[in-house]
């Protein structure tokens, strides 16, 4: 198990956030910052939270909440990253899986009518 003792009032949350231009889309990938370069598991699978793919820069709530509403695809690790998607109504928590109990989404949103 993996925990956050990093998060108080006085150090407010941060988030490793990389974004990626993909088909017309905005694709991101936010996690909780003490992932980074981290492994979890389910079963066989492994996610590797490696830091040339979830971060090329260290951001706050507010910048997250901002890429949240405007990307198209959103990979999503680590418990305040993922209640923050929720809270913004992007997704239901019966959507999450758990990697060695770290909460785990992934959101496509259509954005063109077909």
């Amino acid at each position: 198990m993996i925990s956050d003792k990093t998060s108080t009032k006085s150090n407010p949350s941060r988030y490793a956030i990389r974004t990626i231009k993909y088909q017309n889309s905005l694709m991101v990938n936010i996690c909780d910052l003490y992932l980074i370069e981290k492994q979890i598991h389910h079963g066989d699978i492994t996610i590797n939270i490696k830091k040339n793919y979830w971060m090329d820069r260290v951001v706050d709530e507010k910048e997250i909440e901002s890429y949240l509403k405007k990307s198209s695809i959103s990979n999503l690790a680590g418990k305040k990253t993922v209640d923050k998607a929720i809270e913004m109504n992007l997704a239901k928590r019966s959507s999450v899986k758990y990697f060695s109990d770290v909460p785990f989404l992934m959101i496509y949103r259509f954005r063109e009518s077909y």
